[in-house]
């Protein structure tokens, strides 16, 4: 479990259940929503596609993108899918070359 307090002071759990969805519960009478996102008034904006660790700092446990939502009796269940990480995964990384100081992408 972790807590999130926004920057009103509202304190919010999130609990990573069995089924490595999150469920999200605390104060949600102030809220804005939309077809993709999830804003409580003071926060935390959470969105589809982003990694949930990067908005609650939930570390590894909280490390799952967000799928979507679903409104239940005891608070908001963000539905999650796996991050598929590979940290020796470089095949983002352009071939480059150095030419005095300046990064040449395309070699001809």
């Amino acid at each position: 479990m972790v807590e999130y307090r926004n920057r009103y002071g509202d304190k919010y759990t999130f609990t990573k259940q069995k089924d490595g969805n999150v469920l999200w519960e605390g104060d949600f009478e102030y809220i804005r929503s939309g077809d993709d996102f999830i804003d409580p008034s003071g926060g935390p904006f959470i969105k589809i596609g982003q990694m949930l660790s990067h908005v609650i700092y939930g570390g590894d446990e909280m490390g799952v993108i967000v799928e979507g939502f679903t409104n239940t009796e005891k608070g908001i269940l963000i539905n999650t899918k796996p991050n598929e990480y590979n940290p020796n995964d470089t095949s983002h990384l352009a071939d480059t070359k150095i030419i005095g100081g300046i990064i040449n992408t395309i070699e001809k």
